[in-house]
């Protein structure tokens, strides 16, 4: 069970329907408006949105979701992200920058997660389903507003073709533009943390009797195709990688039409 080893750990017990996340596809960054020294009372409730960690403004952290679970910090993406929430953001929600000890820890978590998680090691370029929402994200890249144009970094989701939404709230901040133009840094950081971390524990072997579990989230219809080959259970927003490889695990044209026929929308 994934639980880093220097958080402050304060688990949330509250029941919230919790789900083991489908994939690790990111790591979202956000900031909280918040002076406060720990979220948990505040996500500890029924029906309360929730973040796996939360770094002070001294790079001391709390974790309060298993990394093998989903948080509800990023809406539609909430089944693949590890969600990092960041004390500050109450004034000048814009302009003001993650103190030098939060840009450290948040390298130091992302790199930890891409490790742990074999997650990419690369910055989201959008929200879309696939490869662009993959690596080191932040929430701005799911919000619909009046943000600057591409190229520039601090675009939002409308701006980025679209996307999954990470929230609804349009013109939402999060993190702030000052924050935003701090990720660059603090991924090159992580980039230089992840070869002094110790490997993860292998991966268990796959059996070529194992099947594959597909969930339709539009009307809640499971699929489990079995197939001379495996692959492991998939979430949402694998979707769209899910059809390029089923051919080539072994499944039959028969059961190829029942998956696509149970996605008809695509994603």
């Amino acid at each position: 069970m994934p639980w880093h080893p220097d958080a402050i750990k304060r688990p949330i017990t509250a029941d919230k329907g919790r789900s083991p996340l489908g994939a690790h596809n990111r790591v979202n960054l956000h900031v909280a408006v918040s002076e406060a020294a720990s979220l948990f009372g505040f996500f500890n409730v029924s029906g309360q949105v929730d973040s796996h960690f939360y770094v002070r403004r001294d790079g001391t952290f709390e974790q309060y979701v298993n990394t093998d679970d989903n948080a509800f910090a990023d809406l539609e993406g909430n089944d693949a992200t590890i969600s990092i929430e960041t004390q500050g953001g109450v004034t000048n929600p814009n302009t003001e920058p993650w103190t030098p000890a939060q840009a450290e820890r948040l390298a130091q978590l992302y790199a930890w997660c891409a490790v742990q998680h074999r997650i990419q090691v690369k910055l989201a370029t959008s929200s879309a389903l696939g490869e662009p929402s993959r690596g080191l994200s932040w929430h701005r890249l799911g919000i619909d507003g009046d943000f600057p144009a591409l190229p520039s970094i601090l675009a939002g989701r409308e701006q980025r073709g679209g996307g999954m939404y990470y929230s609804r709230s349009r013109g939402k901040l999060c993190p702030g533009d000052t924050k935003i133009g701090q990720i660059p840094a603090i991924f090159a950081r992580a980039q230089a943390i992840i070869p002094t971390l110790p490997a993860p524990a292998p991966m268990p072997n796959v059996l070529e009797d194992d099947m594959i579990v597909i969930l339709n989230k539009s009307n809640n219809a499971a699929i489990i195709v079995s197939g001379g080959r495996s692959a492991p259970v998939v979430g949402w927003d694998q979707y769209v990688n899910l059809t390029q490889t089923l051919p080539s695990l072994g499944v039959s044209a028969a059961q190829f039409a029942a998956i696509t026929t149970a996605f008809p929308s695509g994603a």
